[in-house]
């Protein structure tokens, strides 16, 4: 009997189960949170694909390269050795095929063009989301095994994106990045600038509506400001709530005004904006 056959093949259909489920988490949470965005759209229809086709690499990845995936090494050197064993070249072509989207040249030449900023090209956006998966997938290896950095910064220690969005969670804030979707501490115990470190409630302002669902932060030592999803009932999948905090940007203009109204002077923690407060 070739159990070790059998091992791998249920292993595949236990992989297929679990995307199947985080798609329909996916969907579900889209559909959710919504609302929340505040008048904001969602391309629900391309969202939706763009995370089928991004899952499937994900699994594809764990599947075919798994010594790769787990080897630890950064995000940089991780995309070498898919390039080397050919592996990015047939993820650009699935996802090609899977938007319905041409492309020519050398993936090499996309992948560049890439990395180097230039996504308005078809190649580029296609090798946009193969490294995306790429580096989503590295993220989720590392929370698996608990390797959750605890470091005061917007920066992700993942794949290098900058983040504005800050997650209340039971032991802590953390900033979650918006492309790998890698979380990491900030601080334990209260509100801290991911900038400049302050955590002095006098000097940091909460901008948010009465159901304290999303919130706008505002650090008056650096300047700097960043979304807060403060409601922990707000289950999503941690690639989304980039995208659900978008909503918190409908008070900015409330952060402006409040600077007017009291140059240099000190914001209060918790602001209330009036007219808000949906519930999901």
């Amino acid at each position: 009997m070739d159990y070790p056959a059998t091992s791998r093949s249920v292993t595949r259909v236990v992989r297929m189960i679990e995307v199947k489920e985080r798609m329909r988490e996916f969907k579900d949470a889209l559909r959710r949170y919504t609302h929340l965005l505040k008048g904001g759209k969602i391309d629900l229809e391309k969202s939706v694909k763009i995370e089928e086709i991004e899952l499937s690499l994900i699994e594809d990845l764990l599947k075919n390269q798994p010594v790769i995936c787990r080897s630890r090494r950064d995000l940089q050197d991780l995309i070498g050795d898919l390039l080397d064993s050919g592996w990015i070249e047939e993820a650009m072509r699935k996802t090609s095929e899977g938007l319905n989207v041409e492309i020519d040249g050398d993936p090499k030449e996309a992948l560049e063009a890439f990395l180097t900023g230039n996504v308005e090209k078809p190649e580029g956006k296609i090798a946009l989301l193969v490294v995306q998966a790429i580096a989503r997938c590295l993220a989720e290896s590392k929370l698996e095994d608990n390797e959750i950095v605890e470091e005061i910064t917007p920066i992700c220690p993942v794949c290098g994106a900058e983040s504005k969005t800050m997650v209340l969670e039971r032991d802590g804030y953390y900033m979650v990045c918006p492309f790998c979707s890698y979380k990491w501490l900030v601080s334990r115990d209260k509100i801290r600038c991911p900038y400049c470190g302050n955590d002095n409630p006098v000097s940091l302002g909460v901008f948010s509506d009465r159901a304290r669902r999303l919130g706008l932060v505002v650090c008056q030592e650096c300047g700097a400001t960043w979304r807060l999803v403060i409601d922990k009932s707000i289950k999503a999948p941690r690639i989304l709530l980039p995208v659900i905090s978008l909503g918190a940007e409908a008070y900015r203009q409330f952060i402006r005004d409040e600077m007017v109204r009291k140059p240099g002077g000190q914001q209060t923690t918790n602001t209330v904006v009036e007219g808000g407060g949906e519930e999901a």
